[in-house]
């Protein structure tokens, strides 16, 4: 699955072209699409002109058709949706801004992402993009989870990662909820759930081993990876 961002910034040289942050994932997973609170912005061209880049991002997935490539954010992981047309003439490529962590890079066109044949872009969640936003405002890495890593098994073939992430919200902070697929994309019945806090982790298991959700109870230890 892509999860997207929403813009990106071109700065002279610079490439940043995206529409709104995105999750690409597996079209049986989630996907993300576009958070109206991101944005990309464009500086100018490699001569410090201004420029386009492209169709009103905003647009795109609405009014305007989604593009199947992109670009990520090696920082914080987002991914902008971005044509070759936003990168502007000639082979090289731009320098990009992210409009979520404010980290830049130089993309150049041979290095876009093409969207795979099963997979499919999705907005990206808004708690995803409140994780990034907190984890600069205390100083950690934007990719940043947790400290708190845990293996749920005899999950309900009928959950969602939103079921499993609602549930262990009720003890804290959760940074990252993750349920393994087979190849075909059907849930494999287990995944990773990881808590900010290694207090909330610990109380996790305590309360939520054995927990009924949907049908089945949950088997809920510490992750061995």
């Amino acid at each position: 699955m892509l999860l997207f961002a929403s813009t990106l910034a071109i700065t002279s040289s610079i490439f940043v072209s995206a529409f709104g942050p995105f999750l690409p994932h597996h079209s049986s997973a989630r996907n993300f699409f576009r958070n109206e609170k991101t944005e990309l912005r464009v500086d100018g061209d490699v001569n410090g002109n201004s420029v386009a880049a492209g169709p009103d991002q905003s647009e795109y997935g609405k009014s305007l058709e989604l593009p199947n490539t992109y670009a990520s954010c090696g920082q914080c992981g987002a991914s902008f949706a971005l044509t070759l047309e936003a990168m502007g003439p000639g082979k090289g490529g731009r320098r990009m801004e992210c409009s979520i962590c404010d980290h830049t890079w130089f993309q150049s066109r041979d290095r876009l992402v093409t969207l795979g044949e099963d997979f499919e872009m999705i907005p990206l969640p808004d708690r995803d993009l409140d994780r990034i936003t907190l984890n600069i405002k205390e100083g950690r890495h934007p990719k940043h989870y947790g400290n708190f890593k845990m293996y749920v098994g005899n999950i309900s073939f009928q959950c969602t990662q939103e079921d499993v992430f609602d549930l262990f919200e009720t003890i804290g902070p959760v940074g990252d909820v993750s349920l393994v697929r087979d190849d075909t994309g059907r849930p494999r019945g287990f995944g990773f759930i990881t808590m900010r806090n290694e207090e909330d982790g610990e109380r996790a298991i305590k309360e939520l081993d054995g927990t009924e959700l949907k049908g089945r109870n949950l088997n809920v230890r510490p992750s061995n990876n």
